[in-house]
């Protein structure tokens, strides 16, 4: 486990496996093919399917672009990988941080 730029890199074997932006709250998780991101505003998204529970109800994400709203205005969606890497590039870093990690190629960009 590794900080730069008040980023928190979590590796496995030396491949990246899971980042964390300890100035906005986001998180990017990469295992195998899959990814899953909390953005900074609370939304949550995976380009894996799933089941989720919520308040004692059960919800599935099959398909693409579906989702699930929470009352507190947050999002639980499933989007393509391609969708959440460009997602992440473009909020998971805070204005003032150098934008270490390129998201749609998983690398840690040289400072």
């Amino acid at each position: 486990m590794k900080a730069i730029h008040g980023i928190t890199i979590m590796e496995i074997e030396d491949n990246p496996y899971m980042f964390c932006n300890l100035k906005n709250n986001a998180v990017y998780i990469i295992k195998d093919n899959n990814v899953t991101y909390k953005d900074p505003f609370g939304n949550s998204m995976s380009n894996t399917f799933r089941q989720i529970r919520i308040n004692g109800k059960s919800f599935e994400l099959n398909s693409y672009r579906e989702e699930v709203r929470l009352q507190d205005g947050k999002t639980i969606i499933l989007l393509p990988k391609e969708d959440i890497q460009y997602l992440a590039n473009k909020t998971f870093f805070n204005d003032e941080q150098s934008k270490i990690i390129d998201f749609l190629t998983n690398t840690i960009i040289p400072q």
